[in-house]
């Protein structure tokens, strides 16, 4: 999503609120929501991380990781859950901000 030691980095709330509707998008996905491993961001903050079950090459995943790219971008609303039964640093969100790095 950026490049590394390049400004602006992603700070942890944008960071945070990509992860969230990322990964609501990702099990909620028909097609792959059963192969699903994992989707989070990278301790760098310039990405995230998507594992995926089965024999998947880049060009496969693609399509799904631009549609979920697309979902965030377009999300409005409150955030799935960012809330304190949900989540354990559920203050920590910035949707605008996310919206700008997407």
């Amino acid at each position: 999503m950026t490049a590394p030691n390049r400004e602006p980095v992603m700070n942890t709330a944008e960071m945070h609120t990509v992860e969230h509707l990322g990964a609501t998008f990702l099990r909620n996905n028909e097609k792959y929501k059963d192969q699903i491993i994992y989707f989070g961001p990278m301790g760098c903050r310039t990405g995230f991380y998507l594992v995926i079950a089965g024999d998947y090459t880049s060009e496969d995943i693609l399509p799904l990781v631009t549609e979920m790219y697309q979902f965030c971008a377009d999300f409005e609303g409150d955030i799935p859950g960012a809330a304190a039964r949900d989540c354990g640093n559920y203050l920590d969100q910035n949707l605008p901000m996310a919206k700008v790095h997407i």
